[in-house]
Protein backbone atom coordinates (compact mmCIF):
# COMPACT_ATOMS: atom_id res chain seq x y z
CA UNK A 1 0.00 0.00 0.00
CA UNK A 2 1.47 3.68 -0.72
CA UNK A 3 -0.31 6.43 0.36
CA UNK A 4 1.09 9.97 1.09
CA UNK A 5 1.31 11.19 4.85
CA UNK A 6 -1.05 14.02 3.75
CA UNK A 7 -3.69 11.43 2.84
CA UNK A 8 -3.68 9.73 6.14
CA UNK A 9 -3.54 12.95 8.17
CA UNK A 10 -6.66 13.43 10.67
CA UNK A 11 -8.04 10.16 9.58
CA UNK A 12 -10.14 7.95 11.85
CA UNK A 13 -8.08 4.53 13.35
CA UNK A 14 -9.59 1.89 14.72
CA UNK A 15 -9.19 -1.73 15.22
CA UNK A 16 -10.40 -4.87 13.35
CA UNK A 17 -12.62 -5.46 15.39
CA UNK A 18 -14.55 -2.16 15.47
CA UNK A 19 -12.97 -0.29 18.32
CA UNK A 20 -12.14 3.32 17.51
CA UNK A 21 -8.56 4.48 18.52
CA UNK A 22 -8.57 7.81 17.64
CA UNK A 23 -7.38 10.39 14.69
CA UNK A 24 -3.85 10.29 12.54
CA UNK A 25 -1.95 13.06 14.29
CA UNK A 26 2.02 12.55 13.66
CA UNK A 27 3.92 10.17 11.85
CA UNK A 28 7.71 8.74 13.02
CA UNK A 29 10.36 7.65 11.34
CA UNK A 30 13.04 5.89 12.98
CA UNK A 31 16.42 6.52 10.79
CA UNK A 32 18.40 3.67 12.65
CA UNK A 33 15.89 0.69 11.77
CA UNK A 34 13.85 2.56 9.09
CA UNK A 35 10.45 1.73 10.64
CA UNK A 36 7.69 3.67 10.09
CA UNK A 37 4.81 4.79 12.43
CA UNK A 38 2.10 6.57 13.20
CA UNK A 39 1.14 8.65 16.63
CA UNK A 40 -3.02 8.64 17.60
CA UNK A 41 -4.51 11.46 18.90
CA UNK A 42 -5.96 9.20 21.46
CA UNK A 43 -5.12 8.64 24.82
CA UNK A 44 -4.04 4.61 26.39
CA UNK A 45 -6.54 4.96 29.12
CA UNK A 46 -9.19 5.52 26.07
CA UNK A 47 -8.62 1.91 24.74
CA UNK A 48 -9.92 -0.98 26.66
CA UNK A 49 -8.05 -4.21 26.27
CA UNK A 50 -5.05 -3.36 24.48
CA UNK A 51 -1.66 -3.00 25.27
CA UNK A 52 0.05 -0.28 22.57
CA UNK A 53 2.72 1.30 22.99
CA UNK A 54 2.33 4.99 23.86
CA UNK A 55 4.91 8.17 23.64
CA UNK A 56 5.54 10.15 26.45
CA UNK A 57 2.64 12.64 26.29
CA UNK A 58 0.70 9.64 26.75
CA UNK A 59 -0.72 9.07 22.82
CA UNK A 60 -0.74 5.79 21.07
CA UNK A 61 1.92 5.15 18.72
CA UNK A 62 0.89 2.18 15.90
CA UNK A 63 2.84 0.69 13.86
CA UNK A 64 2.48 1.73 9.93
CA UNK A 65 2.87 -2.38 9.04
CA UNK A 66 -0.54 -3.03 11.26
CA UNK A 67 -2.51 -0.79 8.73
CA UNK A 68 -5.08 -3.42 6.84
CA UNK A 69 -7.29 -1.12 5.00
CA UNK A 70 -7.14 2.47 4.10
CA UNK A 71 -10.74 4.11 2.86
CA UNK A 72 -12.79 6.55 4.59
CA UNK A 73 -10.96 4.69 7.93
CA UNK A 74 -7.46 3.63 8.63
CA UNK A 75 -8.18 -0.57 10.29
CA UNK A 76 -5.46 -1.60 12.53
CA UNK A 77 -4.77 -5.73 12.88
CA UNK A 78 -3.98 -5.40 16.73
Amino acid sequence: MKKFATELRGKTVMTNDGQILGTIENFIVNTKSGNFSFNDAATAENVQGKNLKTDPEGRLVLPFQGMRAVKDVVVMNL
